[in-house]
């Protein structure tokens, strides 16, 4: 009774609480860059939500999060189109896809023969790590994001984000366009992540199987 009650007042209220940013996006983006922001924001909108009406993204994302609470980030793969996104690369400029990301060859090791393949990382850009600083002044955890960002580099595969919503709405303004910019760049990396080279998920959980079997093995019979 008090969860469904939880997810009522998170329903009704999610959309008005948190404090409203001032930060002027003209700070850290040249106005072609914003210009793809909107369109990659609208892009996981319309994906995620079916629309790309920014008033509803609030409710769309608070009725979703006991979806979204998932460490695979298997209801982001249902919801992205991997097509789609390539798509709206292409519509990108290199100077806004640069300033967020670059593509890096990594190495997995855990297989053998190790296994060479592309993968999505941050760019490292201090201006987008000063954007999300921004954020953190009214958002304890997006204060921590920047920080993980700046001395970690990278954006990682948690969803700490939806738990953060759930336990401090207050600091979630949902219709701030700049807090749907950072949700669209984030859980798009996230679904890039997953889709870019399945293969190195089937390895990943092929890994994680053996490493469990080996356990088991190790464990002594109770007698």
């Amino acid at each position: 009774m008090k969860f469904s009650l939880l997810w009522f007042m998170l329903l009704i209220f999610g959309t008005c609480l948190g404090q409203s940013s001032k930060m002027d996006l003209k700070t850290y983006f040249s106005d072609s860059e914003i210009k793809d922001l909107n369109l990659i924001t609208d892009f996981f909108q319309s994906e995620f939500c079916g629309t790309t009406d920014s008033t509803k993204f609030g409710v769309c994302i608070t009725s979703a999060l006991p979806k979204l609470n998932d460490w695979e980030y298997k209801y982001i793969g249902k919801k992205i189109s991997w097509r789609k996104q390539k798509k709206l690369y292409s519509k990108i400029s290199d100077s806004t896809f640069n300033k967020i990301w670059w593509i890096s060859n990594s190495t997995y090791l855990a297989s053998k023969p190790k296994y060479e393949y592309k993968s999505i990382v941050f760019s490292y850009n201090p201006i987008v790590i000063d954007f999300v600083k921004a954020l953190g002044k009214s958002n304890k955890f997006l204060e921590y994001y920047a920080d993980k960002l700046e001395f970690i580099g990278g954006f990682s595969n948690i969803n700490l984000i939806s738990i953060s919503i759930i336990e401090h709405p207050q600091e979630w303004d949902l219709n701030d366009r700049n807090v749907q910019i950072f949700l669209a760049i984030h859980y798009l990396t996230q679904n890039d992540m997953l889709k870019r080279d399945k293969k190195v998920g089937r390895l990943e959980k092929r890994h994680i199987h053996e490493l469990s079997k080996k356990q088991k093995k190790t464990v002594p019979n109770k007698a």
